[in-house]
C-alpha cells in the first residue's frame, strides 16, 4: 500500500509540513508492508494437515477405493459445514469421473451429516474403440499419485449440535478401462488478483478438445504450505467454448488466499 502525497504550487506550505507529510507516508508504506509480511509469515507457518486436528478421516470399512484423503479443512461456511480436501490417488492404475462421498459421525459413530462431490481433474481420456458402450467418451482421470482436490460443502449437522468426532469417506470411479490419453481443458496463466473484499484468480481456460464445450467452469483452492486446501474460488461462463477456443475468467473471492493455490477446470464435453 501506498500514498503519494502532492504539494499544490499555489498553496504555502512549511518545510516542516511536508516533512511531517512524507514522514507519515514512509510510516503508513511500512506499517502496510509488515502486516503483508506477516500475513504471508503466518500462511507459510501452518503446518497443520487437518483441522480441526481433533476430526480423524478414514476409509469407511469394506470400500475397496485406492484414494486416501491426505489433508483437510472442515470449517464453518455460510450454510452449514464445509469440508475442502486434498485427496490421493494411491493405486496402480487410472480412475476416472470419481465421486467422493463422505459421513460425519459423532463420538458414537453415529452419522450426522453426509454429503457428496467430484474430485477435480487435469488430465483427459478418451475411451477406446473396445470399451463397449463408453466407446469415445471423454472423461477427466487421476493417475497413480496425482493429488487433487475436493469441496463439499453445507453439510447440517443432525442433531445441530452433534459434536463431529470423524471424517468417514469412500470413492467410485471408472477404472481398469482401455483409455487414450488426450489434450482435453488446460487452465493457462492463472494468478491471485486482490479485490476489496478478498482475493480473486484471474486466468485463461483452453478447450483443447475437438468438439466445443458448453458452460466451462474453473475451481481454484487456495492451499496452506504443505497443501491443506482453505476453500475454493469457481469462475464460470455460459458461453459455448469452440475447439481450440479460449476464455479468459475471473472468479469470486476467498478470505483465505494462503500460502498459494491449485487451479482445475470443471465440468467437460
Amino acid at each position: 500500500m501506498s500514498k503519494t502525497v502532492g504539494v499544490p504550487s499555489a498553496a504555502p506550505i512549511t518545510l516542516m509540513l511536508v516533512k511531517s507529510a512524507f514522514i507519515l507516508t514512509a510510516l503508513l508504506a511500512v506499517a502496510c508492508s509488515g502486516r503483508e509480511t506477516a500475513s504471508a509469515q503466518a500462511a507459510q507457518s501452518d503446518l497443520r494437515l487437518f483441522v480441526p486436528e481433533r476430526v480423524s478421516a478414514s476409509q469407511r470399512v469394506g470400500n475397496n477405493s485406492a484414494f486416501d484423503v491426505t489433508a483437510f479443512s472442515l470449517l464453518e461456511g455460510t450454510d452449514g459445514l464445509d469440508l475442502y480436501a486434498a485427496v490421493k490417488n494411491a493405486g496402480d492404475a487410472i480412475a476416472c469421473n470419481t465421486s467422493f462421498s463422505l459421513e460425519l459421525r459423532d463420538k458414537d459413530d453415529q452419522v450426522v451429516a453426509a454429503g457428496v462431490n467430484g474430485l477435480m481433474a487435469r488430465r483427459f481420456y478418451r475411451f477406446a474403440d473396445d470399451a463397449g458402450p463408453l466407446a469415445g467418451t471423454v472423461a477427466g482421470c487421476l493417475a497413480p499419485g496425482d493429488v487433487t482436490k475436493v469441496a463439499v460443502k453445507g453439510l447440517s449437522l443432525d442433531p445441530p449440535n452433534a459434536d463431529v468426532q470423524r471424517v468417514v469417506y469412500y470413492t467410485n470411479s471408472w477404472s481398469n478401462l482401455d483409455l487414450v490419453a488426450i489434450e482435453g481443458v488446460s487452465l493457462e496463466g492463472v494468478s491471485a488478483v486482490t479485490k476489496v473484499n478478498g482475493v480473486a484468480y484471474e486466468g485463461s481456460l483452453v478447450n483443447g478438445l475437438d468438439t466445443a464445450l458448453d458452460n466451462p467452469t474453473v475451481a481454484v483452492y487456495p492451499v496452506n504450505a504443505v497443501g491443506r486446501p482453505l476453500g475454493v474460488a469457481y469462475g464460470a461462463s455460459a458461453i459455448e467454448l469452440a475447439p481450440g477456443g479460449t476464455w479468459h475468467f475471473e472468479t469470486n473471492t476467498v478470505t483465505d488466499s494462503g500460502a498459494g493455490f491449485d487451479a482445475y477446470p470443471m465440468g467437460g464435453p
